[in-house]
């Protein structure tokens, strides 16, 4: 048996079911039209752009956090320098007040 013989068989049982309209309607278009349909092609190509903004906005973001990253090491860095200094400069006091002791007593 044909498609086509398929087909015809199909109808004849949808009008019979349903009647002729009805049956018209479910055979031969779908019911928005064929414009409405989506083809593989049309879901590639929407697929491939949200791809490409996707892959955008990731590096976008990657940009940001590496930026964000290089200021909290250049924060960090610089907290640590001042906290180095403040320690030397308390070590120094306390030995020279030790030194200051030991030369009283």
């Amino acid at each position: 048996m044909t498609t086509e013989e398929v087909r015809v068989r199909l109808r004849t049982k949808l009008e019979s079911a349903f009647g002729a309209e009805e049956a018209s309607i479910l055979m031969d278009r779908p019911p928005g039209g064929w414009n409405d349909l989506v083809t593989n092609q049309v879901l590639e190509a929407r697929l491939n752009v949200l791809e490409f903004k996707l892959v955008a906005q990731m590096a976008e973001l990657r940009g940001d956090l590496r930026a964000e990253m290089a200021e909290l090491r250049a924060a960090m860095d610089r907290g640590l320098q001042v906290q180095t200094w403040r320690l030397l400069g308390a070590i120094f006091v306390a030995f020279g007040m030790f030194a200051t002791l030991v030369r009283v007593t």
